[in-house]
């Protein structure tokens, strides 16, 4: 019996561990957050803090500086960031209807 839980605690101690560092992380926490919450937090952080947790969301995007130059596109303002930002995590959200504030999003291409 004592190696059939050592066995269990020996497969599962990964994915908890996986797990408590997903609850300290800010980026994970970020997802948590939903509307006002979510929007009042994103506001409180710099540009480049926003352009950080897009391109750890999304590895193969242009979202730093340096991307968006070499690919010619135009570099992302905070502005452009939050929203981009905003619009990535509330559409995980089940039942978001799509705006960020009053400002209608959800289909925007950013």
């Amino acid at each position: 019996m004592e190696s059939f839980i050592k066995q269990i605690i020996d497969h599962q101690l990964p994915r908890m561990l996986a797990m408590e560092s997903h609850r300290n992380d800010w980026r994970y926490q970020l997802m948590g957050l939903k509307d006002k919450v979510l929007f009042d937090k994103l506001m409180l952080m710099t540009r480049q803090e926003l352009l950080s947790w897009l391109q750890w969301h999304d590895n193969v995007g242009a979202f730093s500086d340096h991307d968006c130059i070499r690919k010619g596109v135009p570099l992302y303002t905070k502005i452009r960031a939050l929203t981009t930002t905003y619009q990535c995590i509330m559409r995980e959200h089940e039942g978001w209807d799509g705006y960020m504030g009053t400002e209608y999003i959800r289909n925007r291409v950013l």
